[in-house]
């Protein structure tokens, strides 16, 4: 007899009043599979008698759903994840990699039917086999055929009947001994060929190019997994009795629910509604699976409502994925972090805190409300353009693989919830050309960024923000933080004070990433038309 779990049958586990499960079941049945659609226990409990278990999860109901619960608990020997939305997958023997069920299911409905009519094509081409295995032996050691036609036996005496039995019980117990032995023998050689037999899925996203004008969760109608992401630290509030004599406890983490995503016709508009200091992100995810050594991407954000303390956030080594299970493994990033005032600087942030741990570089670019933040990670070796414009290339082989792509906003400046606009997100992976260990390469790299500062000075004709062509970096003045104004000459830098002010006012000049040498000597020419209170200030930072 054929065995329950090679039957040509599809069982779907959903929520009841699941509308969307209901429409992809709808639409698989009208593209020819026999679908079960399993929203009680009672159905859910078949999830090991069928070919194929699909799995409909969403990430705020799925755990208190019987019929899903139920479904998986039954270890379905080919189980298909589908997402409602952007969630990390529970633990499981998934046969592949998740779908996503959108609001249209027939797509989705089309690409699950064609796997999974692939996979009943090769339970079918192991039947075959089987069968002719059968064929093949002798006719006593045969299993029985179901179909074959059956004639009854002439009808014997009582007498002669029982004297044939008594003398040909050994012989037919031997017989029914051996044919149970192979039969269960074949039964668990199919059972453990099905159980490993996982079909061909062709390579994800992460191999191809990917490119939206809308991104982020609920806007991309494509494959990504997006995922809204932030976390903060808070100290627990303890009654003014229960601290004496007692040392102050640690600060706790905190998951910030308070990142809405809306999408635009223009883009993904990211907005934080509380704890503003804080980044708020959005995380181009990689479904638990490292992304490729050398990619490149971009995207660009744009002010809604910020203040000039804004800061834009570019990661590009995102941790926080790298645990499918869910749990957190921390937050290490290598960051691009430009605020709407122009000023960027490039940092890795620990992945045991939210706290910056190394800063590589920092510098200016013209302030403006809209950048287009692009980056090239290569291995350890990443760089960094803003418009177009490269700003820095960093060496950090800290971490060895990159689990997702972060964009974020934070804005301590600001009294009302704060956003940015982000869109025209691309990706694209690359052939990796770096060469030698990562550690070898940044050792190598630094060394001779190094040599290179030492030998080479560095001379600007005229100093200064926007005045300055050569690749050093020149903090912006604005009059209403310095009192001063300032215009670029043909000779040199014209500063300006304004009438009445006495406190000291600055031109900071941040040499090309922010890192000045051990030893180093300055030079300016300064002429004094209507003061004589003007010099050099040297000022480590």
């Amino acid at each position: 007899m054929q065995p329950s779990f090679l039957r040509r049958r599809v069982l779907v586990a959903a929520a009841p009043d699941d509308r969307k499960a209901i429409e992809l079941v709808k639409v698989m049945r009208s593209l020819g599979l026999t679908v079960i659609m399993a929203t009680t226990i009672g159905l859910a409990a078949q999830a090991d008698e069928v070919a194929v278990c699909v799995i409909i999860l969403h990430p705020d109901t799925w755990r208190g759903t019987p019929s899903i619960i139920t479904a998986m608990r039954q270890h379905p020997r080919h189980m298909i994840p589908v997402l409602e939305a952007p969630m990390n997958l529970p633990r499981g023997s998934w046969a592949i990699e998740p779908f996503y069920l959108m609001d249209a299911p027939l797509e989705t409905a089309r690409a699950l039917v064609g796997l999974i009519r692939q996979h009943l094509q090769t339970m079918l081409e192991h039947e075959q086999a089987m069968s002719l295995q059968q064929t093949q032996l002798h006719p006593w050691l045969r299993s029985p055929d179901a179909c074959a036609p059956t004639f009854p036996p002439p009808k014997k005496p009582v007498s002669n009947l029982l004297h044939y039995l008594l003398l040909s019980w050994p012989l037919a117990f031997v017989l029914c001994v051996s044919f149970l032995a192979y039969y269960f023998f074949q039964l668990n050689a199919t059972i453990n060929t099905q159980a490993n037999t996982t079909p061909t899925v062709v390579s994800t996203w992460r191999d191809h190019p990917y490119s939206v004008a809308v991104p982020g969760v609920g806007c991309d109608p494509g494959s990504a997994d997006w995922i809204l992401s932030g976390a903060y630290k808070e100290q627990p509030i303890e009654p003014a009795e229960s601290k004496a004599g007692r040392a102050t406890p640690p600060a706790q983490l905190i998951q910030d629910k308070s990142i809405i995503s809306t999408c635009q016709q223009d883009g993904a508009l990211l907005t934080h509604i509380s704890h503003y200091d804080t980044f708020a992100s959005m995380i181009f995810a990689s479904k638990g699976l490292p992304l490729p050594q050398h990619y490149a991407t971009q995207i660009t954000a744009t002010s809604v409502n910020t203040s000039p303390a804004a800061v834009f956030k570019f990661g590009v080594r995102d941790q926080s994925g790298s645990d499918m299970s869910g749990t957190e493994s921390g937050y290490g990033n290598d960051v691009l972090q430009l605020g709407v005032n122009g000023a960027w600087e490039l940092v890795r942030y620990g992945n045991s805190s939210n706290a910056v741990e190394k800063r590589y570089a920092r510098g200016f670019v013209t302030p403006a409300q809209s950048y287009k933040l692009s980056a090239d990670s290569n291995g350890p070796v990443m760089s960094f353009s803003i418009n177009d414009q490269h700003i820095a290339t960093i060496i950090d082989a800290a971490y060895a693989d990159s689990y997702g792509i972060s964009f974020g906003l934070r804005d301590p400046g600001i009294h009302t919830p704060p956003s940015v606009l982000f869109s025209h997100f691309s990706y694209m992976p690359l052939a990796a050309t770096y060469a030698g260990t990562p550690e070898a390469s940044a050792s190598a790299t630094a060394q001779a960024i190094k040599t290179g500062m030492l030998a080479t000075p560095y001379i600007a004709s005229v100093p200064g923000f926007g005045c300055d062509p050569g690749t050093g970096q020149w903090q912006p003045i604005t009059e209403a933080d310095q009192h001063i104004s300032t215009r670029c000459t043909a000779h040199g830098l014209s500063v300006a004070q304004k009438q009445g002010i006495r406190s000291v006012s600055r031109i900071p000049f941040y040499w090309q990433d922010g890192n000045f040498p051990t030893n180093y000597r300055l030079k300016v020419t300064v002429d004094l038309k209507r003061s004589n209170n003007a010099g050099l200030v040297w000022q480590h930072a």
